[in-house]
């Protein structure tokens, strides 16, 4: 493991933002506790760099029937085993937002604290912002793709793609308001389904903007924030119908769609343009 981690590029200052998928890890790498996992990120890194990670509870306000509230010590974390070791272990710093919580570990949390709780959960003032404007900073995936990628969503809002600031789980009773053992909070730009970011992974791959390296059946990518941004945004901006999953396969997406509707936007009327990217469509 720790070969496959300097093949992929990493290295000692390193701030990095990881999803990882422990069954695909652990399937190559059995030998390979979570522990052991997260300890070699931290030896890697050191603490000149950073990790991060996604705790997201999605402990939303619904107008019907009950629903979680967040506890920033003790609420797990919806997004897999790792994460959750990960924002259990001593020196960790957990982030506030009753939804998308973040753990932290090293320099960021000079910057980031555990108070951290934007009403854009993330967009401005998260600590994807702080990923965006730092020096160094990366995305690992492990065994994972940009389905899982949190950032993207930091790029809907930076490009105020249509819907932005839609919310899509209306239908869900959610509403938009976080809410914690601290009290409630309204919240704007509400995350939505990720499913489509494979979109922008697929470009990526295509015009060779990134290189998923292999070790048997893992694939690995080491990603700069920096390339996501500059590849990002113009493609978020020029192909927006493709980061919305196909008409009548999502409830999250299509609500968002009726919405725009209402508004005078029709997504079907646009066409995507990978090629003026130098991308490819899959």
């Amino acid at each position: 493991m720790r070969e496959f981690l300097a093949n992929l590029g990493l290295r000692t200052g390193q701030h990095i933002m990881v999803h990882s998928s422990y069954r695909s890890i652990r399937r190559q790498f059995p030998d390979v506790t979570i522990k052991s996992l997260i300890f070699l990120l931290e030896e890697t890194v050191s603490e000149a760099g950073s990790i991060v990670m996604p705790a997201f509870t999605y402990c939303f306000k619904r107008s019907g029937g009950d629903y979680a509230i967040f506890d920033r010590q003790s609420s797990p974390s919806a997004v897999g085993a790792v994460s959750e070791v990960f924002r259990s272990l001593p020196g960790i710093v957990r982030t506030s937002s009753a939804t998308h919580s973040f753990a932290l570990w090293g320099t960021i949390t000079h910057s980031i604290t555990a108070e951290n709780a934007p009403e854009s959960p993330l967009g401005a003032g998260s600590v994807l912002e702080w990923f965006a404007g730092n020096p160094e900073t990366h995305v690992l995936l492990l065994g994972t793709d940009f389905s899982s990628l949190s950032f993207s969503h930091y790029l809907e809002s930076t490009a105020r793609v249509p819907w932005y600031d839609i919310s899509p789980w209306g239908y869900m009773q959610v509403e938009a308001v976080g809410v914690s053992t601290t009290g409630e909070q309204r919240l704007k730009e509400i995350p939505g389904c990720g499913k489509s970011f494979i979109s922008f992974e697929e470009y990526l791959r295509g015009a060779n903007k990134i290189l998923p390296r292999h070790a048997g059946s893992l694939t690995g990518c080491l990603i700069p924030v920096e390339a996501l941004l500059r590849e990002g945004i113009p493609f978020f901006k020029e192909n927006a119908r493709s980061l919305l999953c196909r008409e009548g396969a999502c409830r999250a997406c299509d609500s968002r769609r009726e919405i725009l509707r209402e508004r005078g936007v029709d997504l079907s009327l646009q066409s995507p343009i990978f090629g003026s990217r130098e991308g490819t469509r899959a």
